[in-house]
This record gives structure tokens, C-alpha cells and sequence, in this order.
């Protein structure tokens, strides 16, 4: 080995930092491989919206909720298919991850009390300011700059797995350098950038431009399967319905809770509008075109307004305006009788044969509208952990010192897009990151 040290991580996004913070915290050396902080994480693009139950912001908030009313929800979206332990861990430490950011990192994040998110019981989301996920990113990497026993490596990607002859991993190769460790940690994120894998396990997304970081090829899953590594729900991803087509901004999730009324180049509603944002991205795509027209009005937008992904929306020009509802359909040359019928089948004078709950429609002028169009934003697939994050064989036997976390690690969404939650993302990778950190720094000292 050229160098030596406890514990490996590679990549160095929510996961990736979340490991290398705790296991250091510890009192474990700790390396950590990125490939290109220039193309930053998925977390940091992300909303930054952390679930979390029994909090004190849902105390001041007065929401009532707990641990297992919160796996109950991710179990009821995924249908029981992700694995019932790892979501109860996970779900179990989520308060405590809140406390980190706050208390430790010093990030100060609040309970999003703006609209309801479909499949949760109670209001759980907590975000950091403007509601993006950089601040958090940013915390830990400054905390982990300050750290002795922490050695940052940009611009390092891993390029491999080094096992000994009874297969135990014992190092990662960056390059041309071997790095030997107690154990290794993978945080590479999923495979959304990854044509040939999109290809092979979501034909459906094959094609469909993705709105991840580039850096997310799959490098992690790969090398574990090549150890003989179980997968699963590997045809699972997070899907994004409210991308701004041509203008690489998108809608806040917030909107269609809050009553936006969506309807397709012929003026027609075809889903319904609250339902979750990532199945909602293959109801979109299927409409002609693969696009439709999202129609909010001031309320709601006034809402959002505070919101640094709804600026970018906003200074972007994705969104258009008109002082009425017919204006706006002849903005986007919408037939302005099917928008009508569109319009009331929401407004509570008829049953909505789409179902959506009753939420007030667009009635506050001036009147908001974009062209919106379904899109990859990361995959849910990757290697089989248990609780503790170490990643497993097929028949249940872990790979000694290797975990896995974030995207490298199969999700909590089970087997399709419809499964996922908003917030499911994060809390695997800050979740699987902290527990992955504190199993492999804790058992280096037994």
C-alpha cells in the first residue's frame, strides 16, 4: 500500500461527508476520496428537505407525530417492498440528524409548514436556509476541513475495491495509488449519469435527460457487484414532474399541494396534481410532446416566493404571467373551453373524476403558468446494507469492512418511482452516513 489509514470514504457528498464527519468524530484517520467537488452532490442541488419525526420544531409547531408513524408512511408509499429494519433505523435517527446540523454544525433549519407533501401523516420536512441543500453540505465540509484526522482528496476518485484472498476489502485504489484501511465506505451516489445502466434496469428513463450531478456513474455499485455483492430495487429512482422544459429550472413540490391545476397541450388534466412529484414525472412524459402546463396563481406563488429554487424559477424566465386565466391558456396556446372544464373539475362544484384532494384552484390574479416536462433526478437502486450499513451477500453474509450508504446503497423506495417519498434521498444518505461512520470507527477499536 502507498498509504494507510482507518477508514476510507469514497465520495464526498451527504453521505460521504456524513461518514467522514462521524467516523472522525470518533477518532478515526479518515481519507476521503471525491471525484470533482466542481460537480457537486445531488444533496446540494436538492431542496436540502431532511424528514424527521419527534423534533422540537414539530413540538413549537404543535404537530404530533413520531418514529413509527414515520416509518409506517414510507412503508405504506414503497408498499412494504424496501426493508422494514433499515427504514425503522433510519427513521429512528432522523431527529438526531437535525440535531447535528443544528446543534454541532450550526446550520439553522426550520419545519416546512407551507403545504402538506402527498403520503405523509404529519409535518415532518426541515430545511435549512432558503430551503436549499447547500448550507448543509457546506457545514460538514468545513467541519471535516478542520478536523487533523481528516485528509480531504479532490479531484481523487476511487477507482477500485482491494480485497485479500479470503475477500475482505482491505483498500481502495485512486489512480495509480493502492490506499490501504480498516474499512472502506462507499458514498459515490447512484447511476443517474450512467446511460448504459439507465438503460439496462429503468428502460423507461432510458433517453430522458436527468437533472443529477454528471459525476453519478455507478462507479460503487459496480465494484461491489463485482465482489459478488446483492443488489436490489434497482429499477427504483426518484422522478422529477415539475422540471421547466428548455430552461433547467423546475417547480417547488409545493406548488401542486398548494392547488395548481396541470393540464396537458390540449387543455385536459390527465393525473392528479397532488400526487407524488417523482411518479408524477411519467404521467408528464406520457402527454404529447412529454411536456404539460403547470397554472398556479399570486397565492400560491406569494407561497414560494422566499424560496432560492424558486428565484432561480422565477430570474430563469420559466414562468409566465397573465392578468386572467384566459390570457394565461392563450400564452401557452391552450384551448380555453378544455381549460375551463379543467378548472372545474377542481373546483369542488363536481366530483373530480381525477380525485385530487380539495385544495383551493387558481382564483387570485395575476395568474402564473410553465411549460413543465418529467425527468431522472437520481436512482434508488444499489447494494444490499443491513443496519448497521455493511454491505451484504446474497445469502446475507456481510463483505468484511465494506459499507455503503447514499445512492450506492439500495434505497427505502422500493422497486419503482412510485414508491418514493419526499425526503427519501437524504435521509438514506445522511442516515446510512452517520450509522455507517459510527459502526466502522466503533468496531476499529473493539
Amino acid at each position: 500500500m502507498d498509504l494507510s489509514t482507518d477508514v476510507v470514504v469514497v465520495g464526498g457528498g451527504a453521505c460521504g461527508l456524513m461518514a467522514a464527519w462521524r467516523a472522525a468524530r470518533h477518532g478515526a484517520e479518515v481519507v476521503l476520496l471525491e471525484k470533482d467537488r466542481r460537480l457537486g452532490c445531488n444533496a446540494e442541488i436538492a431542496s436540502g428537505s431532511l424528514p424527521a419525526a419527534g423534533t422540537r420544531h414539530q413540538r413549537a409547531a404543535g404537530v404530533v407525530d413520531s418514529v413509527d408513524r414515520m416509518a409506517c408512511d414510507i412503508l405504506a408509499k414503497n408498499k412494504g417492498q424496501a426493508d422494514a429494519a433499515i427504514v425503522r433505523a433510519l427513521c429512528a435517527r432522523s431527529p438526531e440528524i437535525i440535531g447535528i446540523f443544528e446543534d454541532e454544525l450550526g446550520v439553522p433549519l426550520e419545519l416546512n409548514t407551507d403545504s402538506s407533501r402527498f403520503g405523509f401523516s404529519a409535518l415532518r420536512l426541515h430545511n435549512g436556509p432558503g430551503r436549499t441543500g447547500a448550507p448543509l453540505i457546506a457545514a460538514l465540509r468545513g467541519a471535516l476541513e478542520s478536523m487533523a484526522n481528516v485528509t480531504m482528496a479532490d479531484r481523487t476518485p476511487g477507482t477500485g475495491l482491494i480485497t485479500d484472498q479470503a475477500g475482505s476489502v482491505v483498500g481502495v485504489e485512486a489512480g495509480t495509488q493502492r490506499l490501504g484501511a480498516g474499512r472502506v465506505i462507499l458514498a459515490c451516489d447512484g447511476f443517474g449519469a450512467n446511460a448504459a445502466m439507465v438503460a439496462r434496469y429503468i428502460p423507461e428513463m432510458a433517453g430522458v435527460e436527468g437533472i443529477g450531478v454528471q459525476g453519478n456513474t455507478g462507479d460503487a455499485i459496480r465494484w461491489g457487484m463485482a465482489l459478488g455483492a446483492a443488489t436490489a430495487h434497482m429499477g427504483s429512482y426518484q422522478g422529477h414532474g415539475l422540471v421547466c422544459a428548455g430552461y433547467g429550472t423546475r417547480l417547488v413540490p409545493e406548488i401542486p399541494q398548494l392547488g395548481a391545476v396541470i393540464v396537458n397541450r390540449e387543455g385536459r388534466r390527465f393525473a392528479r396534481e397532488d400526487q407524488g412529484y417523482s411518479e408524477f414525472a411519467r404521467e408528464v412524459l406520457a402527454q404529447p410532446g412529454g411536456v404539460a402546463v403547470a397554472i398556479f396563481d399570486q397565492r400560491m406563488f406569494d407561497v414560494v416566493a422566499r424560496l432560492d429554487h424558486w428565484r432561480n424559477t422565477v430570474a430563469s424566465g420559466a414562468i409566465k404571467s397573465a392578468p386572467t386565466l384566459a390570457g394565461l391558456a392563450a400564452t401557452f396556446r391552450l384551448p380555453w373551453d378544455a381549460v375551463q372544464g379543467s378548472l372545474r373539475d377542481c373546483d369542488g362544484s363536481r366530483p373530480d373524476p381525477l380525485r385530487r384532494a380539495a385544495l383551493p384552484v387558481p382564483a387570485v390574479a395575476p395568474f402564473h403558468g410553465a411549460l413543465i416536462t418529467g425527468t431522472l433526478a437520481h436512482t434508488q437502486g444499489g447494494l444490499v446494507v443491513d443496519v448497521h450499513a455493511r454491505v451484504l451477500r446474497p445469502d446475507g453474509t456481510p463483505i468484511p469492512n465494506l459499507y455503503a450508504g447514499g445512492g450506492s446503497a439500495a434505497g427505502i423506495s422500493g422497486e419503482s418511482a412510485d414508491g418514493y417519498l419526499s425526503g427519501n434521498g437524504l435521509l438514506s444518505a445522511y442516515g446510512l452516513g452517520l450509522i455507517a461512520g459510527d459502526h466502522a470507527a466503533q468496531t476499529l477499536r473493539r
